[in-house]
């Protein structure tokens, strides 16, 4: 009976399953209506409590960091003199600790890879589809909002590039593998808004999730291109611009509580989120874009299983019959480019009016912003969001399939092993129903839209705005923060719960 509900749980809740496939379905003690009604009256409430208790704000940090990828950054030269100070000796041993975590990532990149090209092809068999898409895509998530950003300890391609320039340097080249080109102005953070648009229709749209050996071979391709990057553009300039990764995790990892220095954890409970709002780097018209990939992606996710799309796919047939395939490729695709292009637009077009309302600024040290300016100013507020439909979207999903991770360690290659004596082991599928995700997506909803707010409002108060102005300035941002978070709470609701009591 227990194997027999495994495979029921594995089959709805598989990597290229949707996050709220319950059979249950949880009745709301009071109509969905009054739900959404309340989660918007508390953003609204947020704004006006930002209006009359943050007169001022804070003046934006001098020592930002302009890289977004913080975290543990080992050096890649590791000193073994014996004579070293007391200090020398304690940075030395922070780093030969710092790289055994990095060479236990690539160990794991590694057997996942294996499993994946060599392993089971049947995705409930092998480790590689639910290590990647829930332990490391979702679970790493919700990690660096709490812990801060420990990716780049673990990123298995940096770790390659660094090994691999050590060498190189060691070999006699001075400047290691970077060619040290210029990366263009205008091309932006945008190639980290397209892939990451990419890696969500492999995982929506196309059925590579369900494909151990195609995701393999992503894989490959990814490494190929990533060290490649690397290589042309130095790592901190292609981490920073187009390694989708290293820029979504850093960029989620600005919210969290923890900052990283030199591998130790640094708790800054009073700067949450400040990370956000005082790096120059996020500030860019292509973080806006990857910014509203962030949100749209997790968005399109839940639309593409719900009867919303069924009535954009007959909208489709209509003007482009011919286009239509029988996979559903060119449907999914359009409804991905069309939700980020809905997203960038609505954005843009508020941000437009927020600039005409800031058009006169107070103090004739400030500039009238242009909406370009206002867009990429408020771009990394959105993040919060982000985190929250992240997690409103698979909460679930982690709670349940990333417990068939014990089992997948102890057979990765869906061999009939039992390397750690779990292959028999099966999760306990009673931890989490539709009731607690449903709770769960409507705190983490308004939660990331509340604080959105917050961080808004004090970017505009910095923009030499009185108070009031401040508050008539920011006004169409918040209700387009209403918006987002009714349709966001529509979308989570349809597949999980019954709109009325």
């Amino acid at each position: 009976m227990k194997s027999a509900l495994f495979l029921v749980l594995a089959g709805i809740a598989s990597a290229s399953a949707h996050a709220h496939g319950f059979e249950e379905r949880y009745d709301l003690p009071v109509p969905l209506a009054y739900v959404i009604a309340g989660a918007c009256a508390t953003v609204l409430l947020t704004f006006v409590v930002a209006v009359f208790f943050m007169r001022q704000s804070a003046p934006e940090s001098t020592t930002a960091d302009s890289v977004p990828a913080p975290g543990p950054k080992p050096s890649v030269v590791i000193s073994s003199d014996s004579s070293s100070t007391s200090s020398t000796s304690s940075t030395s041993g922070n780093s030969k600790t710092m790289w055994i975590v990095r060479g236990v990532g690539w160990l794991v990149f590694a057997l996942t890879l294996a499993s994946a090209l060599w392993g089971s092809s049947d995705p409930l068999m092998n480790l590689a589809p639910t290590l990647v898409w829930i332990v490391w895509w979702v679970g790493l998530s919700f990690a660096v909002v709490l812990l801060g950003n420990v990716w780049p300890a673990l990123d298995p391609w940096s770790t390659t590039f660094d090994v691999i320039t050590a060498c190189a340097k060691r070999l006699g080249l001075a400047s290691g593998l970077s060619l040290g080109w210029a990366w263009p102005a205008w091309l932006g953070a945008w190639p980290a808004a397209a892939l990451l648009l990419a890696w969500c229709w492999l995982e929506v749209v196309y059925p590579i999730a369900t494909a151990p050996f195609k995701l393999g071979w992503a894989a490959l391709l990814w490494t190929a291109v990533n060290l490649g990057g690397m290589v042309c553009f130095g790592k901190e300039v292609w981490q920073r611009h187009a390694d989708v990764f290293a820029l979504y995790f850093a960029s989620l990892a600005r919210m969290a509580p923890v900052r990283w220095n030199a591998g130790k954890p640094i708790v800054q409970l009073r700067s949450m989120g400040t990370g956000l709002i005082d790096t120059p780097a996020l500030r860019s018209a292509g973080q806006v874009g990857f910014v509203m990939a962030m949100l749209s992606t997790v968005l399109f996710d839940g639309l593409h299983s719900g009867a919303a799309w069924l009535v954009f796919e007959q909208g489709l047939k209509k003007v482009a019959r011919r286009w239509m395939d029988i996979n559903g490729y060119f449907a999914g695709s359009m409804g991905l480019i069309t939700v980020w292009l809905v997203f960038l637009l609505a954005y843009v077009l508020t941000c437009f009016v927020c600039a005409r309302l800031m058009a006169r600024p107070v103090h004739s040290n400030h500039s009238a912003p242009s909406a370009t300016q206002i867009a990429t100013l408020f771009a990394p507020t959105l993040i919060p969001i982000a985190a929250a439909y992240n997690i409103a979207h698979n909460f679930s999903n982690l709670l349940i399939q990333g417990q068939t991770i014990l089992q997948l360690l102890s057979d990765p290659f869906g061999r009939q092993w039992n390397l750690l004596g779990t292959a028999k082991w099966y999760p306990d599928i009673s931890i989490v129903d539709a009731k607690l995700t449903w709770y769960v997506a409507v705190i983490a909803i308004v939660l990331g839209h509340v604080v959105s707010i917050w961080l808004s409002h004090r970017v505009a108060l910095r923009q030499g705005l009185s108070p009031r102005r401040t508050a008539v300035a920011t006004l169409p941002l918040t209700l387009l923060m209403m918006a987002y978070t009714a349709i966001s709470l529509l979308v989570i609701a349809e597949p999980m719960v019954n709109p009325a009591p």
